[in-house]
């Protein structure tokens, strides 16, 4: 107990050095204090295996990357055949931060998963702070990624998504901030960060992508072609260095395919969907089943599972969540992305590509990232590979667009602004009381 006290101390004191040293107010860092102390309360009741069906394989690899420094062979585990960066960051944890035994092994991972999705709400504040000058906008957009259903699910799992997220986010601030003002520290940011990216996660090849094809824009003007060729062709070698680094790092003479190459055991024909593909089953949205069922089934169209992974993940959530109480959270949570979802497609068409043109970065790697999934899905046709999870940093340009138009609302129709405000409103809280534990209930399993 005293050890958790003690990570718990520094945690806190942590974040508000960091808060207060990039100059956000108060509230944002109640707001992030707020969420934080959900996590510490769903990690209180969640081990490393649940909601989290290969856990216990990342907790293989690091722990045997910290015994024989030395990247365990691609099918010796479910996971076994990703870059090693994060499982190389667990493995040092482990060693200097946890040993002795002083905290357990397994919830000292969950607390660095914890310190990382800190990172990644860090950048998600820089980049809602970029793009907007009201402190109601930034601080609306920030409760909801902070509240965000599978922002608690993500905040202490132990996975590669806690590294490749806060890496993928970072490299789109950065290269947001380079198309804006043409330095070149954020230019050498944006590709550092993306190569680490690729060597945490194949995900990291769409942020990859993205700067790429805003170095290939920059190639369009007169006054900086030298220089914007000599970048695009830097960052083009990186990148190919980079993956085909993490490609040698994962060679074994049992990957046969190039997909196996590029994305290990992930590209196994193990859980194809018992439905054969077809446009429908990626364009058709079965509405009623996905505000009527907590979870989806592997029948349900492509659409239905994303979204509702972007809430409560592609895997059963266990008994914890099987009651009526959080059944009714669920609907309201379903319904509200419904809802959200109609606010940001109905503002883009109204507003058009002209306001839309300085988020020309965020949009172009929203779009790159959903693109990069659906592909993958298409390659490798696998349950998990339809989660959102793969694209997560996608819900901060989401908060960000929903935000901005709820404060647009309000600037010509106050009724419609204050409607989208309390949708916000209602979204955290139903977030909130879904994982928060009620006083006196036991400790479900997953």
């Amino acid at each position: 107990m005293m050890g958790v006290g003690i990570l718990l101390t520094c945690t806190i004191a942590f974040e508000l050095f960091v808060l207060w040293r990039l100059r956000f107010d108060a509230f944002v860092m109640g707001i992030v204090l707020g969420g934080t102390f959900l996590y510490l309360d769903y990690l209180s009741y969640t081990s490393v295996g649940e909601r989290n069906y290969d856990g216990a394989s990342h907790l293989d690899y690091i722990q045997t990357l910290a015994s024989t420094l030395r990247v365990p062979e691609v099918f010796s585990c479910a996971v076994c055949g990703h870059p090693p960066l994060y499982y190389a960051l667990g493995a040092l944890w482990s060693k200097t931060v946890l040993p002795g035994g002083w905290v357990p092994l397994e919830l000292g991972l969950q607390w660095l998963s914890l310190l990382l999705f800190f990172g990644f709400l860090v950048f998600a504040l820089l980049i809602i702070r970029s793009c907007t000058e009201q402190a109601t906008t930034l601080r609306l957009a920030a409760a909801l990624v902070v509240f965000w259903p599978s922002s608690v699910l993500n905040s202490v799992r132990v996975h590669n998504d806690s590294l490749a997220s806060p890496l993928m986010l970072a490299a789109l601030f950065f290269t947001a901030e380079w198309d804006k003002s043409q330095r070149s520290k954020h230019f050498t940011a944006a590709l550092v960060i993306s190569a680490l990216a690729i060597l945490t996660k194949a995900s990291g090849y769409a942020v990859a992508t993205t700067l790429l094809l805003v170095a290939a824009m920059r190639l369009r003007s007169s006054e900086v072609r030298s220089l914007a060729l000599k970048q695009f062709t830097v960052a083009a070698l990186v990148f190919a260095t980079t993956g085909l680094l993490a490609t040698m790092l994962r060679t074994s003479r049992m990957l046969r395919t190039p997909c196996q190459l590029m994305f290990g055991s992930a590209c196994n024909s193990r859980y194809v969907p018992p439905l054969p593909d077809s446009p429908s089953r990626f364009l058709s949205f079965h509405w009623h089943d996905f505000v009527s069922r907590l979870e989806t089934n592997p029948e349900d169209p492509v659409l239905n599972r994303f979204a509702k992974s972007s809430l409560f993940g592609v895997i059963h959530l266990g008994e914890t969540f099987a009651d009526a109480r959080h059944e009714l959270l669920a609907r309201w949570l379903s319904w509200g992305l419904l809802a959200m979802v109609s606010v940001c497609l109905g503002g883009a068409l109204l507003l058009g590509r002209a306001s839309l043109g300085r988020y020309r970065v965020y949009a172009a790697a929203v779009a790159i990232m959903v693109l990069f999934l659906l592909a993958f899905r298409v390659r490798a046709p696998n349950e998990f590979h339809e989660d959102f999870r793969h694209i997560f940093p996608v819900l901060v340009p989401f908060c960000l667009c929903y935000a901005k138009l709820v404060a647009r609302a309000h600037r010509y129709f106050k009724f419609l602004g204050y409607m989208g405000i309390a949708l916000a409103l209602l979204m955290i809280a139903c977030s909130v009381g879904f994982f928060l534990r009620a006083p006196g209930s036991s400790v479900g399993a997953g």
